[in-house]
């Protein structure tokens, strides 16, 4: 499944559309403890708490791994890369 992903060095988890997984038919695992999201501003996010994950495999940047996704709505995103990406593939980033 082709997509562009934000990367976003502030957030602290790697998250997936809900509504992208389930039009994409991914397997969804139910989370043990609901997760609150908060938002930038630390207010609650409005699509409530998080339920379920994803775990896909995705090719970014030359480098192909295996991924835990969050899945929450992300308001016109599809995949929103977090610092844990960021930490295991260690991206160099061209300014230019």
């Amino acid at each position: 499944i082709g997509t562009k992903a934000l990367i976003d060095s502030g957030a602290t988890d790697d998250f997936m559309d809900t509504k992208f997984a389930i039009r994409h038919r991914l397997p969804l695992q139910k989370l043990p403890t609901p997760i609150t999201c908060k938002n930038v501003d630390r207010t609650t996010n409005k699509n409530g708490k998080i339920m379920h994950c994803t775990y896909q495999r995705i090719d970014a940047g030359g480098q192909n791994r295996f991924t835990k996704f969050l899945l929450t709505g992300l308001d016109g995103e599809d995949v929103l890369l977090g610092f844990p990406w960021l930490r295991k593939v260690n991206p160099v980033i061209n300014w230019k």
